[in-house]
């Protein structure tokens, strides 16, 4: 009854394998670092930071703790396969009875089929199923039950008429167990029934809602009321851990993302262009023509290394890193730092991102902006922005009916320096698509960007 999902099925537009491998490497690394850092896995950055956000909204995650939740395991170890509709589900199950009913009158048979035992989701009607649960209960026929050897020549002359049987056996008994399900799936078994139990050994101790569906002593196929346990249940084993089930993968309301993904949540908090986008490509280029030397991503747990300038506001607290990161571009000379403020706001037509800014310090007590320290900060702005509407876009189009998204970049009024070079250029970056906002291959409304 292991946990599997379709690999068709999107989360926020990823594979579910996607997830899966996203939380193996949080379990394996304990760092959320190295999980958005999954080159293997993440084609760049910032869709590892967005499969990450998305692990912390739909519970996978824990948010205090980062480790993961009784859901995330279960993503973590599911199976993906392609599920099957519930009415092929049913239509291969009606043919799988119609088996046990030919091995039953089968008079070469060494086993009866004495009842058939369904649980899990086909049991639960569910949409569609990954596997079909079955609990056979086995029994060999009267001829053979004190006749093993008996059994063994018999099933020897059956096996010689077969010319794709094994030549070898591990064991003797596997010549019993190999005839019988060949007489109940054929030469190769449906990917459905690779969870069909031997016994109702297990369905006992699970404990768990079932039903007959056949008794040979009745005639074969019944339709007996679903029973919250099977008849020799006596609860569930202590051992034995209890089934799982798909999570509810429903997200909690979206929020600006940890900006702190862009240093790869490192407290130093350093910017390396050539890793967020895995190299120096064209779009490393276009939103940093130059090595951002001195760029810092800083929030309450800003640690810097060596004697890099810590501005003032970051001693107030305060920087949680969604609705306030300090952007600072310093070096031993000059240094210009400025809160990012950001929120979301949602509505049945439109998500709106807004950006604002903030507390606007200059190293050493220097009255005038330096203006080679702004374009990174820009670039920074620009690219966090991006990708918290990229995902704002992802979640949107789960709804029945998508709402538009919106970027709207508040203005600094009083001073134009800033406003000029700073939030002009956000804006110009933004609205050119210097950085790409929207997913690859997206064919609906783009993103909207504005200066108020």
């Amino acid at each position: 009854m292991g946990l599997s999902f379709d690999e068709r099925m999107r989360i926020a537009g990823y594979r579910p394998t996607v997830f899966k491998q996203a939380l193996r490497g949080l379990e394996r690394t304990g760092s959320p670092g190295n999980v958005v850092d999954l080159k293997s896995v993440f084609p760049l950055r910032r869709d590892g930071a967005s499969v990450f956000e998305e692990c912390l909204d739909r519970g996978l995650i824990d948010h205090e703790t980062l480790k993961l939740t009784d859901s995330g395991e279960a993503i973590a170890s599911a199976k993906a396969r392609r599920r099957t509709p519930l009415g092929k589900a049913q239509a291969l199950l009606d043919e799988f009875l119609g088996r046990v009913d030919a091995l039953n009158r089968n008079p070469d048979a060494v086993n009866f089929v004495d009842e058939v035992w369904l649980f899990g989701s086909l049991l639960r009607e569910q949409e569609s199923v990954g596997d079909i649960d079955l609990a056979l209960k086995k029994v060999r026929r009267p001829e053979y039950a004190g006749n093993y050897d008996g059994m063994l020549r018999h099933i020897d002359r059956l096996l010689s008429k077969i010319s794709d049987a094994p030549t070898q056996w591990e064991r003797r008994w596997s010549k019993e167990s190999w005839i019988t399900d060949r007489a109940l799936f054929g030469p190769r078994r449906y990917p459905l029934f690779s969870g069909v139990q031997e016994s109702t050994m297990n369905l006992i101790s699970l404990a768990v809602p079932c039903r007959l569906i056949y008794d040979r002593k009745r005639g074969g196929r019944v339709h007996d009321p679903v029973l919250q346990q099977h008849p020799e249940a006596g609860g569930r084993d202590s051992e034995i851990k209890p089934p799982v089930e798909m999570p509810d993968l429903v997200p909690r309301p979206i929020r600006p993302m940890d900006a702190r993904w862009v240093a790869a949540y490192w407290d130093w908090g350093t910017v390396s262009p050539y890793d967020i986008f895995r190299g120096w490509t064209d779009d490393a280029h276009n939103l940093f023509p130059h090595y951002p030397e001195g760029l810092r991503i800083g929030g309450d747990d800003f640690r810097p290394r060596g004697d890099f300038w810590t501005p003032k506001r970051l001693a107030a607290k305060g920087l949680d890193g969604r609705n306030a990161i300090a952007l600072i571009n310093a070096t031993q000379w000059w240094g210009t730092s400025i809160v990012l403020c950001r929120k979301i706001e949602t509505g049945a037509e439109l998500w709106a991102l807004d950006a604002s800014f903030s507390d606007f310090e200059l190293y050493r007590s220097r009255k005038r902006l330096e203006p080679t320290t702004v374009p990174d900060i820009a670039s920074a702005t620009a690219l966090i922005l991006a990708v918290d509407a990229e995902r704002m876009l992802r979640r949107s189009a789960e709804l029945p009916s998508a709402p538009s998204v919106e970027i709207r970049i508040t203005g600094i009024a009083d001073n134009q320096a800033l406003q000029s070079q700073l939030v002009s250029r956000v804006h110009h970056l933004l609205k050119t698509r210097a950085i790409r906002i929207e997913p690859l291959g997206w064919q609906s409304l783009p993103i909207r960007i504005s200066l108020r």
